[in-house]
């Protein structure tokens, strides 16, 4: 199969009109090349993004296990978690097209200081906290600039690397991982005590601007450098090149052929117009009201135990009718009014996108409702110290960052992702199984890190397979859109699973507890038992509070476990649908140009490998069989 088979899925490339930030990476990565010291800047930009995913790693691997302490703190431990865990992933979500867009409409570097506020201020708020409320809208201002530098490191590689090596280099801005894994626990403990972990969170406002600003610098002056060499205007639409082509003929020169090296065209818009146009471009109203919606309808889910009468309450009852309108009112909106639509028709006509939607999006519900309070509950049944604790805690991210290194390299080996994604959703199945116990979940050691183990290598498999898939089947102007959308319903994923996984354990774990601790256990003290895992860990393994606590606890989560290995089947049928692109040297595999604009031979794979249909044209089996080969 050839690199234009899926061709039909996307705009065609003879009128594609490319946005301004797209055009001047293509510039940039020109301009990095065309100088005696290019090679050396192309690298700077290539160093200070590993920076950059280094501190975003060290983040992740240490802030991530504050939460169970910080939510305890407040006494609302798990309600706060879920209410968290929703609250973050909705805004980072909708916030992700937004970046996307304005990183293309602009440029990355600037995108990159916007950001960066949104994260230094988030951990400022986080570490000077006084309330629940407080903590979850510092850690939703953090969700903001942590997503938008994981989005914007994402689309800087997709814009300066080929499909065959896409996946690897993706893959290797989370390396950092592997490394800040073993100093993670070390740090977690030494913050656990008391108040503590305000200094975990903190801290990162100091680090991420120092870490950063390389990256930021080195991409501004690139910038410049290549609007100096004349090249912005380098674009592979008909529109772009007519632009320059009239520009230059204004100013006396030959108009450019082939290759556009011309300056930009100035605009002749006020800053309001400018402003008005891009909130258009962005689809912001739409957005917000799918932030809106979804957020309104899956809060009760995590609010309802502390809401008086339950979901009984007319405000629970106001808030999920009130999101599902608003959700409703996004579809006929993007439908019929929105005049660039957040999630374009050419899209949904995608079918390699939409699979890996579909993909990523139940990978994400059955995953959080597995894994919210996983960490929670190996903080009880388990006598760990926090730092073991800690390194339990990243094993499934570490088996992530590595399997994900070898995903990459064997995509480059077979130019292929299909198999290895169906592979890959097959593992992480197993992974998920081996967490159950009969009618409740292990707490056998080696089951759990074997679980995490299986469940990081198949995930890395199909998230690296749904990355690359995705991206291939778009042109070069939609990478930034089609990351930021896969990412974008990939946290929707997320929040469904941790509002679905929030219900259960609110209504299984008082139960529970009220039947597994001994009787002389006070109705106060379950409560508090179940809003603060501190004073659960307090007691001596051996103890009967303790004892029954664990029962409780394995009892209850088998209720996640459960749904969770039934919803994983259907990421795998999915895959069964994908399409297959041939990973070449191009930048995508609809246009058939390299990272730099330029255009390329055709990318073919050797006729001995290409798939077979053994049926009569335009038959039902031969359609049925080229849609289940992914051509």
């Amino acid at each position: 199969m050839t690199h234009g088979e899926d061709r039909g899925s996307s705009s065609s490339s003879s009128e594609y009109h490319q946005s301004q930030g797209v055009t001047r990476m293509e510039a940039v990565y020109r301009a990095a090349q065309g100088r005696k010291t290019g090679r050396g800047t192309l690298y700077a930009i290539s160093i200070s993004v590993i920076v950059c995913a280094w501190a975003y790693s060290l983040d992740q691997s240490t802030t991530s296990n504050y939460s169970a302490f910080a939510t305890s703190t407040f006494q609302q431990h798990s309600s706060g978690l879920a209410s968290l865990s929703i609250a973050t992933n909705i805004i980072s979500a909708v916030c992700k097209p937004f970046i996307a867009k304005i990183s293309d409409i602009t440029s990355r570097p600037y995108t990159y200081i916007v950001v960066l506020c949104f994260y230094v201020l988030g951990y400022i708020v986080v570490a000077t906290c006084r309330t629940i409320s407080a903590y979850v809208i510092g850690e939703v201002f953090v969700a903001i600039g942590s997503s938008g530098l994981d989005l914007l490191n994402d689309i800087i590689v997709a814009d300066l690397t080929t499909l065959e090596w896409r996946g690897f280099v993706s893959s290797m801005l989370s390396a950092p991982f592997i490394i800040n894994t073993w100093f993670a626990g070390k740090i977690v403990e030494a913050l656990s005590d008391g108040e503590k972990w305000r200094w975990g969170y903190g801290m990162f406002a100091i680090i991420m601007p120092v870490v950063l600003g390389p990256a930021i610098f080195t991409l501004i002056y690139l910038d410049r450098q290549a609007q100096k060499m004349g090249l912005v205007n380098i674009a592979s639409s008909n529109a772009a090149r007519r632009e320059a082509r009239n520009l230059a003929e204004q100013e006396g020169r030959e108009g450019p052929r082939g290759q556009v090296a011309a300056k930009a065209v100035d605009s002749q818009l006020s800053w309001a117009d400018r402003a008005k146009n891009n909130l258009i471009e962005i689809d912001a109203f739409g957005l917000v009201l799918l932030g809106f919606g979804w957020s309104l309808l899956l809060l009760p889910f995590s609010l309802k135990t502390y809401a008086n009468g339950g979901w009984h309450n007319p405000s629970m009852i106001a808030m999920m009718v009130v999101g599902g309108i608003l959700l409703i009112c996004y579809v006929l909106y993007e439908k019929f009014i929105a005049t660039i639509p957040s999630f374009p028709n050419r899209m949904l006509r995608n079918k390699t996108f939409m699979m890996a939607i579909i993909i990523d999006m139940m990978y994400m519900v059955a995953g959080f409702m597995r894994s919210l309070y996983f960490s929670s509950y190996t903080y009880i049944v388990k006598e760990w110290s926090v730092s073991n604790w800690t390194y339990f805690n990243n094993t499934m991210t570490l088996a992530l960052c590595i399997f994900g290194i070898c995903a990459g390299l064997i995509q480059r080996w077979t130019h292929r992702y299909k198999r290895l994604q169906i592979i890959g959703l097959c593992i992480k199945i197993i992974g998920v199984g081996i967490l159950l116990n009969g009618h409740q979940a292990t707490e056998n050691t080696a089951a759990l890190v074997i679980s995490q183990i299986l469940i990081g290598m198949g995930g890395a498999f199909s998230v690296v397979g749904s990355r690359v898939a995705s991206q291939a089947s778009v042109p070069h102007q939609d990478v930034a859109v089609v990351i930021s959308l896969l990412s974008l319903w990939s946290k929707i994923g997320a929040s469904i699973g941790s509002a679905l996984a929030a219900v259960i354990w609110s209504d299984k774990m008082l139960e529970n507890l009220r039947t597994y601790l001994p009787s002389t256990v006070t109705d106060a003290q379950v409560t508090k038992f179940f809003g603060n895992i501190k004073a659960i860990r307090a007691y001596d393994l051996n103890d009967p509070i303790r004892q029954g606590a664990i029962v409780a606890y394995k009892q209850t989560l088998w209720y996640l476990i459960v749904p969770a290995v039934a919803l994983s089947f259907i990421p795998l049928i999915a895959a069964f649908f994908q399409t297959n692109f041939y990973l070449g040297k191009q930048q995508n595999a609809v246009m058939n140009v390299a990272p730099d604009g330029t255009q390329l031979p055709p990318q073919e794979e050797p006729e001995a490998n290409k798939p077979t249909i053994n049926a009569e044209p335009g038959t039902f089996k031969y359609k049925l069989l080229k849609f289940w080969a992914g051509k």
